[in-house]
């Protein structure tokens, strides 16, 4: 029995969303309703609605979906009998850098399987594995929890806005449980995520709250490439000063090799540089 929870500000999506897991879940399940036009945050709307529940799987999913697996409610039920189950997910990252950032990272380290696109339009099935995964942060379109062990951690309400709130809680899980992404569970999404300032804003906040130590070994090529696009990101929506070079160095790559600290060192230099330059201008 799953208790499905959706933080909802769409009432047509909504409506679209309850038809389809009537029409497709294929177990007992009861569907909680938090109206939310703007109200309060994902993470406070969530937890809400966790407090309503009344059965042991919980599974928070936007409304912006179709499921299109017949039976699907069965399948979740049995993924929650693997190994140190944590969070279970559609789409998840196996890496966490140092740098501020979201689940994803490149394609090489994420596992996706979503239906994306226009809900009356074209659309992109992009499913990137096809066994069971471990993963570690997830993707908040889709993530089911046990009552008993969402009890222990919750959503983070100090997370106001609509971001991070996946990325904090599953990395959170990861650090006791296994989170694992599933590829049997198909559904379509009709909305894409948008990194803007107050994306930046939550991830920046997750990272100095969680740290980044998740893996035995670095991948220099990949924390030097997250780390130069965060400074892009941050430096294009922050100006250059003593306290934003603080801000940025904080996540700093320093478990890479000496060889990478140098290059994303001359980089940094030279980013400023040109950032300070740009601006006398």
């Amino acid at each position: 029995m799953i208790s499905i929870i959706i933080s909802s500000y769409r009432p047509n999506c909504f409506s679209d969303v309850e038809k389809n897991i009537a029409a497709t879940c294929g177990v007992t399940y009861e569907l909680i309703k938090i109206n939310n036009p703007g109200i309060m945050g994902t993470s406070e709307a969530y937890n809400k609605g966790a407090l309503e529940a009344r059965y042991d799987i919980l599974l928070f999913i936007h409304e912006d979906i179709k499921f299109m697996t017949p039976n699907w409610g069965r399948l979740l039920i049995n993924h929650h009998l693997l190994e140190k189950a944590g969070v279970i997910g559609l789409a998840g990252g196996i890496y966490v850098p140092s740098a501020p950032g979201g689940w994803f990272t490149d394609n090489e380290h994420a596992l996706i399987n979503i239906i994306q696109g226009e809900k009356d339009g074209p659309k992109k099935k992009i499913q990137t594995f096809s066994e069971v995964q471990k993963a570690f942060a997830l993707d908040g379109v889709f993530l089911s929890i046990k009552k008993q062990i969402f009890a222990q951690y919750k959503f983070d309400e100090h997370l106001k806005g609509h971001h991070g709130y996946d990325t904090e809680i599953t990395l959170r899980i990861a650090k006791r449980y296994f989170n694992y992404v599933i590829s049997d569970i198909s559904i379509e999404h009709y909305s894409a995520g948008k990194p803007d300032l107050e994306w930046n804003k939550a991830n920046i906040y997750i990272r100095k709250k969680l740290g980044s130590n998740f893996h035995k070994e670095s991948n220099d090529e990949l924390e030097l490439t997250l780390f130069v696009n965060y400074l892009h990101q941050y430096f294009s929506q922050n100006r250059i000063n003593l306290i934003s070079i603080l801000e940025t160095f904080q996540f700093f790559p320093i478990r890479t090799s000496f060889r990478t600290k140098k290059i994303i060192l001359n980089k940094y230099y030279n980013f400023v540089k040109f950032r300070n330059s740009y601006h006398r201008e």
